[in-house]
């Protein structure tokens, strides 16, 4: 009898289970097995994005702190240019006053400014970091491929100013990769606006897939579903199950063909 396998990574760990050969029909066991596998599949993406957030914010949140204003600013320069050392995925990282007022801005990608005086008060990741400590943005892209987020800490008081990060997410993609779903299943991940921010084949990165039952049910409810059958971007029947990141809200999705979990 003909024996064929499941093969995936889950974690870094290579789980391989049986399928039914081709002298039986695929049982409710094999399915369980399987609706198992990919589930696992799609928490432990979000569980390291989670703690990928987890790391960055508690980086930022070392070096935000209260910075009167004209002292300090050549140290705190150094603190950040230590942290974009300790943090690659973090491009470009800025301090704001309590006024709102850009203090320093230190970055990968241009020159160090000190003391500009920006007024930045009325945005979003000043507002809302005063008011909540921690703003996370939407998701936006740089050079119209590069997935990035901005995340900004209010220090402790109300004179305490905030620290702005821009954060890289290609990291993700990287997680998306390292993951083996059978022979032809994928993993992706979209934002809110169901933009593929991440993808087995990097030719789908920022497909709109909004329009796909499962990720407007992921838009729609939050909620974890059992693995169902559904229609993929391509109109293939695939066995399909999500995960959610809860900040940056994310889902994580992963397929694999209804053909290829039946042979």
């Amino acid at each position: 009898m003909k024996r064929r396998e499941f093969i995936a990574l889950v974690g870094g760990a290579v789980l391989i289970w049986p399928l039914a050969g081709s002298a039986q029909s695929p049982d409710a066991r094999v399915r369980v097995w399987v609706d198992r596998i990919l589930r696992m599949q799609a928490e432990a993406i979000a569980e390291k994005v989670d703690h990928f957030i987890e790391e960055v914010e508690g980086n930022v949140g070392w070096a935000t702190g209260f910075l009167p204003a004209g002292s300090g600013l050549e140290q705190r320069r150094l603190d950040f240019l230590r942290l974009l050392r300790q943090v690659p995925a973090i491009t470009e990282v800025s301090y704001l006053d309590g006024d709102g007022r850009e203090q320093i801005k230190t970055s990968r990608l241009a020159m160090d400014t000190l003391a500009s005086g920006g007024d930045l008060s009325k945005e979003p990741k000043f507002v809302e970091a005063k008011a909540k400590r921690r703003y996370l943005s939407p998701v936006y892209f740089r050079k119209e491929s590069e997935p990035y987020l901005t995340l900004a800490i209010a220090g402790t008081g109300r004179s305490a100013g905030v620290t702005v990060a821009e954060v890289n997410l290609k990291v993700i993609q990287d997680m998306v990769a390292a993951t083996k779903v059978g022979d032809h299943g994928v993993a992706f991940v979209v934002d809110t606006q169901g933009r593929v921010i991440a993808h087995s084949d990097t030719g789908m990165l920022l497909r709109d897939f909004s329009n796909l039952d499962l990720v407007q049910a992921a838009r729609r409810t939050g909620s974890i579903p059992a693995v169902q059958a559904v229609r993929d971007v391509n109109g293939r029947q695939v066995l399909a199950t999500y995960a959610i990141v809860a900040s940056p809200t994310l889902s994580v999705f992963v397929e694999l063909p209804v053909e290829e979990a039946t042979k």
